[in-house]
């Protein structure tokens, strides 16, 4: 009978117990894991949420740029803002022009302007 008292003993068996503890680490390192991936990804979606305000507010940074260069390149908003600024600016086509080669026969050797157009022109300075 000593048999059957130590077969229906309430001991706990160590091959069991290492079985379970196994279970319950693998199931708390995956629990962990988990709970670390979880934190990655809101992180990594706070940052994009971020990046993208960032990114909308270059957009119309950019766009308010583009309208005011295309503004400053027209020539009717340039033409209006000398205007008002009451520089007196002459226009270009109204300035008369001189042409100063018609008038190399005329100049001295020995003037300033001759010299440097003689010299820029290839010939003799004696």
């Amino acid at each position: 009978m000593s048999g059957n008292r130590l077969k229906n003993s309430h001991s706990l068996h160590g091959p069991a117990v290492l079985k379970w503890m196994a279970v319950v680490i693998a199931c708390s390192i995956l629990g962990a894991g988990y709970v670390a991936q979880k934190n990655q990804v809101l992180r990594l979606a706070s940052e994009v949420r971020s990046q993208q305000v960032e990114l909308n507010a270059w957009k119309q940074r950019n766009l308010a740029v583009r309208s005011d260069l295309s503004q400053l390149g027209s020539l009717g908003a340039l033409q209006a803002r000398l205007n008002g600024l009451g520089s007196g600016m002459v226009r270009i086509g109204d300035l008369p022009v001189i042409h100063m080669e018609k008038n190399r026969n005329n100049l001295a050797p020995n003037s300033p302007s001759g010299r440097l157009y003689l010299t820029a022109m290839g010939g003799n300075l004696s």
